[in-house]
């Protein structure tokens, strides 16, 4: 008979860890996709945010390294090559200065196409866990373009 109880008691604890096992497995189901959208949306907050202040005038008006607010690259609705090429130089030489300006701590590149210089910011990195791109279509030399907004987390 103590035979039988000692298997019994095998039987009642195996049954235990696969109970907590399959309740562990649907916590994390549950739980997991919720994550993910939130970091959807996470990001593409803080995309939507760079592009929109890229995008924009910038603060001060005529804003250089030394003294900018808001990094932005128009001119009464048009693209301004001078604030472009200042972020660029920006971003070349102290990128972390711009992602602080930016209020976040993704990394992003910006892209637009027919601009002589492929990105600015860092190269995107497709291999990144979580990427979000955004578009926003554009006037650059008085032609229609197509600007880019890449931003992930490492």
């Amino acid at each position: 008979m103590k035979k039988a109880q000692a298997w019994g008691i095998d039987l009642i604890i195996a049954t235990m860890i696969f109970s907590i096992g399959i309740v562990v497995f649907f916590v994390y189901s549950l739980n997991s996709p919720s994550d993910v959208k939130d970091k959807f949306q996470i990001l593409t907050y803080e995309g939507e945010n760079i592009i929109n202040s890229i995008l924009s005038n910038g603060e001060p008006d005529n804003w250089n390294e030394n003294n900018v607010q808001k990094i932005g690259i128009l001119n009464n609705g048009k693209i301004n090559e001078t604030k472009l090429n200042r972020f660029y130089h920006l971003s070349e030489n102290d990128y972390q200065k711009t992602r602080e300006i930016f209020n976040t701590k993704y990394d992003y590149s910006f892209i637009i196409e027919g601009y002589e210089i492929s990105y600015i910011g860092k190269e995107v990195n497709l291999n990144a866990l979580n990427l979000i791109k955004i578009t926003r279509f554009i006037i650059y030399k008085n032609k229609p373009a197509t600007a880019y907004i890449y931003i992930w987390e490492e």
